[in-house]
């Protein structure tokens, strides 16, 4: 296929910037500040985020199968991200900015559910969209990069933000807000750009049947290269997002540097947002597998080392160590995505079937409830097994269960994932041997299609042409 222009990659990726500026906060700013700020407490507030992850994993596989299912005018895919933006804007003003006064774990939970069914929404529609613009092997690589380029620009940005108020003086609900915004502006210029400038996706596969709500039992009861990586990302997302809950307590705890936080997460970002296309050069180089298992056995050795050289208050240390870290950022979406969107090939190629939202919406499913787990196990953990209390005097095992918690969750969920990728069997050849059988498929029904027009073509004229002949027509003597 041709290259992409990178004005349609831009267009495309963009649409993932508010996706990203909500999906960070929610993970590592919004637990804590409802939980002390707001007051909630550590265990209401880890369960209403663990709920409404829950939620947003049952609703993947209806919004997945709707995706493939629907097939409108506008395309499969546009329609959904017209419907999610404003979805995504409601929820997300109210979660940012919420009345204090109002606030309770129904009204957490509440605007959660709206800002996730918007969230599933254009999350499957994007990924989809994006496994049918790029169908090469590499070509997917770069369009995932790009995307991932764009999410953690939105990381970078959303996490400026709050930097700029901390040095006005802003306090917790200055920075929550600032980023509440950020996500509620950005969400229609980025949703309308992508309208816009990036092109339809095929429609449905020729002569396949109509999708249905059995089709994801269906490949899943088929398909073990896709348990491989939704399996993965589960455990991936879970590493993350226990990097991500226990973030601000392990440089508050850990290192005794509360006030550094938001500055080192974002030389987190930067470092993700750099290291990013050395690890689709390495995919490029080595393939997806290998580069992608490569990222996480090196992000887990640097949560392994850490408690063998940690020194509170060592600021410099700090800033190493995440940057460090961050470096594995760059490769884990990307790739994952990458790698499933071949896998849609093969499915098409087996069944006939062109269906990427239910295996976008599975894989999502994988990751969410990785990330949903995430949250409630580490907050639960320190809470229950080391006695961890927020504003209060901890004694020294339950300020070490942070740093445990922290290092041990994060490199176990990371080897998992990574263990699973050994002998991955989808290669470039294999991708490309896929995709040569589809097209010449493709080919072989476009020539039947047209052969079969051409012969009726003839038979309705051969039913003319004697009548003509016969002398029966108009005028004849």
């Amino acid at each position: 296929m041709k290259p992409l222009k990178k004005r349609v990659l831009a267009a495309y990726a963009g649409v993932a910037v508010p996706l990203s500026a909500l999906g960070l906060p929610v993970s590592v700013y919004l637990p804590t500040f409802y939980a002390d700020d707001l007051g909630l407490g550590l265990a209401l507030t880890g369960l209403v985020f663990t709920l409404a992850r829950v939620w947003d994993v049952v609703t993947d596989p209806v919004m997945g199968v709707a995706s493939d299912r629907i097939d409108t005018r506008w395309g499969r895919r546009k329609p959904w991200l017209a419907i999610a933006a404003p979805l995504l804007m409601l929820g997300g003003y109210f979660i940012f900015l919420p009345d204090p006064d109002a606030v309770s774990g129904f009204y957490l939970g509440f605007w959660l559910f709206v800002a996730y069914i918007g969230y599933t929404m254009l999350h499957i529609a994007h990924q989809s969209w994006g496994s049918e613009l790029a169908t090469s092997y590499d070509e997917r690589s770069r369009l995932f990069g790009w995307r991932e380029f764009a999410i953690i620009g939105g990381m970078l940005g959303v996490l400026g933000l709050p930097v700029l108020v901390d040095l006005q003086g802003g306090d917790a609900t200055a920075r929550i807000a600032s980023m509440g915004w950020f996500i509620v502006l950005a969400i229609p210029l980025t949703t309308i750009v992508g309208l816009l400038l990036v092109p339809n996706g095929p429609s449905k596969s020729v002569g396949a049947r109509p999708v249905d709500w059995s089709m994801a039992k269906e490949v899943l009861a088929r398909d073990w290269t896709l348990w491989r990586l939704v399996i993965g990302e589960f455990f991936s997302n879970f590493a993350y997002g226990v990097a991500g809950a226990l973030y601000i307590l392990f440089a508050t705890w850990s290192y005794e540097l509360p006030g550094q936080t938001t500055y080192v997460l974002f030389a987190f970002f930067v470092s993700g947002f750099l290291s990013l296309p050395v690890w689709v050069r390495l995919a490029y180089r080595i393939g997806k597998d290998r580069a992608l298992m490569i990222s996480m056995v090196y992000g887990a050795t640097c949560m392994l080392a850490l408690p063998l050289v940690i020194e509170p208050g060592n600021a410099v240390q700090l800033w190493g160590f995440t940057m460090f870290f961050g470096v594995s950022l760059g490769a884990s979406s990307p790739l994952y995505r990458s790698m499933l969107a071949d896998l849609t090939d093969i499915d098409e190629l087996e069944t006939g079937e062109r269906r990427p939202g239910i295996y976008f919406a599975l894989l999502n499913m994988g990751g969410k409830a990785g990330g949903a787990v995430s949250v409630g196990v580490s907050f639960t953990t320190l809470s229950l097994v080391y006695g961890f209390e927020l504003g209060a005097e901890n004694s020294p095992e339950a300020i070490a269960g942070v740093l445990q918690v922290f290092c041990g969750g994060t490199a176990f969920g990371l080897l998992v994932a990574a263990a699973l990728l050994f002998r991955y069997p989808i290669t470039r050849e294999r991708q490309q041997q896929v995709r040569s059988a589809l097209l010449a498929r493709s080919s072989a029904i476009n020539v039947d299609a047209e052969a079969e027009a051409d012969v009726e073509t003839d038979e309705e004229t051969g039913k003319e042409g004697p009548a003509q002949s016969s002398g029966q027509g108009p005028g004849s003597s």
